[in-house]
């Protein structure tokens, strides 16, 4: 208790020296974020461990980007401020209503994500060595996944006690190959078009779906922390592999597709990395092994629809 009594003091102390505000109170939101209170207004106070987010955040300013929360400059002209051996950064305090439906959270999404890819396509030369790196590492991946699976069946395999979540993986384990196997076709098909090629299309990508994270009024994201240059095509594996709403982010799929004219290689590259089923971690606890296993199974229910979504030309 003392300690978080001498953050709130140093946090206080650093906020009135470096951004010229009068601090009256400070209640912590997570662990690292922080809602300050002025005389006049309301803030945010993020602690980070480094700077990272700069250059993507240089990004948004340089292409005069909206819907994405801004930061505000210290008395100094940084956006970021040395505290402890951490970083702080302030942003505006934006309050949503509780009663907004995922959906509507979830369209604002694909809303937004198409119009930060869109405004920040670019086209970058690379050499052969890299989309073989590329090609080793995806296929080392697929080639992990799928001792990790038969790995897990081995060990059910010698249990005396066949747990529900043990079945749960046996009689879905062919499908689990399924994907695995298909992921190596969608791999060796994107090897193909890439043939001859040496660019690729990046963009700046958002990269932490959350829907508290999604301010519908505003049609603003917060926490953008973990933007960074990349395939667009990672926002949309981050969303589905990491979702448990992911039925509703499958049926709203299209207004992203409707902006967003995806490149046939990309496509291939995107239905090739949503092939490679999450990894599942067993463990004594029942109870998570059956969620884990949900999950899983939820997951290759849904990505079903989403290649049905994406039409791909035959290489």
């Amino acid at each position: 208790m003392q300690d978080k009594f001498l953050l709130f003091l140093m946090l206080q102390k650093i906020i009135q020296t470096k951004y010229d505000l009068d601090v009256i109170g400070l209640i912590q939101i997570s662990p690292r974020v922080y809602k300050v209170k002025t005389a006049n207004h309301f803030y945010c106070v993020k602690i980070v461990d480094e700077k990272k987010l700069e250059v993507a955040y240089q990004h948004l300013n340089t292409l005069h980007l909206h819907h994405f929360i801004h930061l505000i400059l210290n008395n100094e002209q940084h956006y970021f401020t040395p505290f402890q051996d951490q970083y702080i950064y302030l942003m505006p305090y934006l309050q949503e209503d509780n009663h907004i439906k995922k959906e509507m959270k979830i369209k604002t999404y694909y809303q937004i994500l198409a119009y930060l890819h869109n405004h920040s396509f670019f086209m970058q030369h690379e050499e052969d060595a890299f989309f073989k790196k590329q090609y080793d590492d995806l296929f080392s991946l697929i080639q992990q996944r799928k001792n990790d699976y038969e790995e897990l069946m081995r060990e059910f395999e010698f249990r005396k006690f066949k747990s529900p979540a043990g079945w749960m993986l046996v009689l879905n384990y062919y499908r689990i190959v399924h994907y695995l196997n298909q992921a190596h076709y969608y791999l060796s098909q994107y090897q193909e078009i890439m043939k001859g090629k040496n660019e690729i299309r990046l963009s700046l990508t958002y990269n932490h779906f959350n829907k508290e994270h999604i301010f519908v009024s505003d049609e603003t994201l917060i926490s953008i922390d973990q933007m960074k240059i990349n395939y667009c095509i990672y926002d949309l594996v981050e969303l589905f592999q990491n979702q448990k709403d992911l039925y509703e982010c499958v049926a709203l799929f299209d207004g992203y597709l409707e902006e967003i004219d995806l490149y046939q290689e990309e496509k291939l590259l995107l239905l090739c990395l949503l092939s490679i089923v999450p990894h599942v971690s067993l463990n004594e606890d029942e109870n998570n092994n059956i969620q884990e296993m949900a999950k899983l199974i939820c997951y290759m229910d849904g990505i079903v629809k989403i290649f049905k979504k994406i039409e791909i030309d035959e290489v």
